[in-house]
């Protein structure tokens, strides 16, 4: 059986022993600036989700097995799946059982690009600052795009919420009523190059093991 990629949650993220993770974003602008002190940002393109990973100290027989999986990636070449170990599910529903298996869509998007709303949630659900969800479109190929809420926001009895602002902007060709994922969003990842650390081997434990990630769009 050859390898699928990208690698799906269960076969390669879910099975790493993260023992910390700095979940931030790359941004790509352009700064300018004048003598007077004053200065100019333009956003060259939409920033990049970035993965900061360190494993836990394990047996090595087991980091080997996790080394041996990324090097398979061939360094950028290949993708994989992984969530924020910290967003999970949206915060005021930690284990996901108010939202179950509901599926949850984009009601409307903002004319700046910057903001969505969205229908088939539990009526008084509560999505907070900093919740993640991952949405994709298209075919051939498919386009995925993780994002974040940047406020707070009810659903009404109908099931939708109001218009949120999120991070970063919507991109060109999501749609409404494209499907969202907020149990367990993942973003697709490649390890940026010369990050993958395998640790170092004292006897029978590994330690030290790590890698960083960037969002492939």
């Amino acid at each position: 059986m050859t390898l699928s990629f990208p690698y799906s949650l269960p076969t390669f993220a879910d099975r790493l022993p993260i023992s910390s993770v700095e979940w931030g974003v790359k941004r790509r602008d352009s700064l300018s600036g004048q003598g007077s002190g004053r200065i100019w940002q333009t956003e060259m393109a939409d920033p990049l989700w970035r993965a900061v990973v360190e494993l836990d100290r394990r047996s090595s027989a087991e980091m080997k097995q996790y080394a041996a999986q990324i090097r398979a990636l061939r360094g950028a070449q290949e993708a994989f799946w992984l969530f924020d170990p910290l967003s999970p599910y949206p915060a005021m529903d930690p284990r996901g059982t108010i939202l179950g298996s509901r599926v949850i869509q984009i009601a409307t998007i903002g004319a700046d690009r910057r903001s969505m709303s969205f229908k088939g949630f539990p009526a008084g659900y509560v999505l907070t600052i900093a919740d993640k969800f991952q949405v994709s479109w298209g075919s051939n190929p498919v386009q995925y795009a993780f994002l974040e809420i940047s406020e707070r926001g009810l659903a009404g009895s109908d099931g939708v919420t109001p218009v949120l602002s999120i991070f970063p902007n919507v991109p060109d060709g999501l749609a409404v009523n494209a499907t969202t994922i907020f149990a367990r969003p993942a973003c697709r990842m490649v390890i940026m190059p010369d990050s993958h650390m395998p640790g170092r081997a004292r006897r029978h434990l590994t330690e030290g093991a790590g890698f960083t990630a960037i969002e492939k769009p």
